[in-house]
C-alpha cells in the first residue's frame, strides 16, 4: 500500500467524494446577486405602483454592491438586477414627471373635465357616488385646484 499517495498534500486527485460525485463550490455573493436581479425586475413588474419599485430599486442596487465583495467583480446576475433596478426606477421617474407636467400645464376647464370623468368613472366602477363618501367630488377638487392656480 502507497501511503503516500493519501497524505501528500500536493496530489490533486484526491479519492475524498465517492465515484461521481464532486463538491459544488459556490460563490459567496450569488444569494445576494440572485435577490437583486429577483428585487430588479419586480421593480419593473410593479411600476405603476410609484413607490414599490423605488424600493425594490434601491433595494437591488444595494444588494447588488453587497454581492460584489471585497475587491471581486460583480456577477452577471447583480449587473443585471442594477439595469433592471434602474430602468424601473427610471419609468416610474418618468411617468410621475410627465404626469405632474400635464397636470400643471392643464388649463381650468381641461382640469374640471377631468375631476367629473374620475366622478363618473368612480361611480360606475363601485356604484357609490364619491361626494357621498368625501363630502365632495372630484370635480370640486379640481375646481378648487385650477382657482388655486389662477387658471
Amino acid at each position: 500500500m502507497d501511503f503516500n499517495h493519501y497524505n501528500n498534500p500536493y496530489n490533486q486527485n484526491n479519492n475524498i467524494y465517492p465515484e461521481g460525485q464532486r463538491q459544488f463550490i459556490r460563490n459567496p455573493g450569488q444569494t445576494l446577486a440572485t435577490v437583486s436581479l429577483a428585487l430588479g425586475i419586480a421593480s419593473i413588474f410593479t411600476m405603476l405602483t410609484v413607490y414599490i419599485p423605488l424600493i425594490c430599486g434601491s433595494l437591488a442596487i444595494v444588494l447588488a454592491l453587497l454581492s460584489k465583495g471585497y475587491g471581486k467583480k460583480m456577477l452577471i446576475a447583480a449587473k443585471i438586477g442594477v439595469g433592471t433596478a434602474i430602468g424601473g426606477m427610471a419609468l416610474v421617474i418618468t411617468i410621475t414627471g410627465s404626469l405632474l407636467a400635464l397636470l400643471l400645464s392643464s388649463d381650468g376647464s381641461t382640469l374640471v373635465e377631468f375631476g367629473k370623468q374620475l366622478d363618473q368613472q368612480f361611480e360606475q366602477q363601485t356604484g357609490q357616488d364619491l361626494e357621498s363618501l368625501l363630502g365632495t367630488s372630484y370635480e370640486d377638487i379640481m375646481q378648487e385646484y385650477a382657482e388655486s392656480l389662477g387658471k
